[in-house]
């Protein structure tokens, strides 16, 4: 199968290039771009042209995420014709693409033009293997950006969606002290059965002073300016949510809250086990 199959890959970071390797070791006809792939690879093509990769290869993998800005496509090597329109034009219907976090306007074009489509971030095994290595990362970023430990100290986790939940299950193994802050009543209720406590978020400007760590989720302008005056001096906020995230970030640097926008977590802390969960679903799907 693997001679059936010419698999372009455009964009991403070390979660791509550790896939290739480990295809191109399989026989798969690989060619790249907008990385430089590891040294230990055995034969993928560095294309020069997004033009170039997308002619030559039947199979397209994109990055997660696809694109961070809607326009232009994640590289670690960003190059000038790495753009959604650009990809656009060129799809013809004999490819096949895969990436995380595919737009709605591309994945429409791709279902009005009959050209296969699928996104990893849709499949769980995908999802919820990501939200483990976000959790972890989450984990290893609050560690080291904060001179306390998180061992008996009061942590509040906004939101309550995959990353959340697994996240706020590592944090109790630590023997954090861990309240769930969410707008529904549904996720509050979940999160109650859980064990966990629970904070409305309309109540989130009283109870705030009380944490020593602040985890968000929720992509969305949470951590006000008004929050963020009651928040205690010495509070680590990691926010986790997609760009810009759900902070006030301008008040934190004119004010010295430590407060750090983390993205991308698993292909900094788990490239590995996260290249072979993508792998196994991309083999299944070939």
């Amino acid at each position: 199968m693997a001679h059936l199959c010419r698999i372009g890959f455009i964009g991403g970071d070390l979660r791509q290039c550790l896939m290739v390797d480990e295809l191109a070791t399989e026989g798969y006809e690989i060619t790249t771009y907008g990385f430089t792939c590891c040294t230990n690879c055995k034969n993928p093509k560095k294309a020069t042209s997004l033009k170039e990769v997308m002619e030559a290869n039947n199979i397209i993998v994109g990055p997660i995420p696809f694109s961070k800005d809607k326009k232009t496509i994640y590289a670690l090597e960003p190059q000038a014709d790495l753009t959604i329109k650009n990809v656009e034009s060129l799809l013809r219907d004999e490819h096949t693409l895969f990436g995380g976090s595919i737009s709605d306007e591309l994945t429409e074009y791709c279902y009005e033009h009959d050209i296969n489509c699928y996104d990893f971030m849709q499949m769980d095994v995908i999802s919820i293997g990501n939200a483990i290595a976000t959790a972890e990362g989450t984990i290893a970023e609050a560690i080291t950006r904060s001179d306390c430990n998180l061992h008996k100290s009061n942590c509040l986790v906004l939101g309550f969606g995959k990353c959340a939940k697994i996240l706020a299950d590592k944090l109790k193994g630590l023997s954090a002290s861990v309240t769930i802050g969410a707008r529904k009543e549904e996720a509050l209720a979940y999160a109650d059965a859980y064990g966990y406590r629970t904070m409305p978020l309309t109540e989130l400007e009283h109870e705030v002073s009380q944490f020593q760590f602040i985890f968000n989720s929720i992509p969305s302008l949470i951590l006000t300016e008004a929050v963020l005056k009651k928040a205690a001096p010495d509070v680590t906020i990691i926010d986790i949510a997609s760009k810009p995230g759900g902070t006030d970030f301008d008040y934190c640097r004119l004010h010295n809250i430590n407060a750090s926008l983390c993205l991308a977590l698993p292909g900094k802390y788990a490239p590995k086990t996260t290249a072979a969960f993508l792998n196994g679903v991309l083999r299944s799907y070939l």
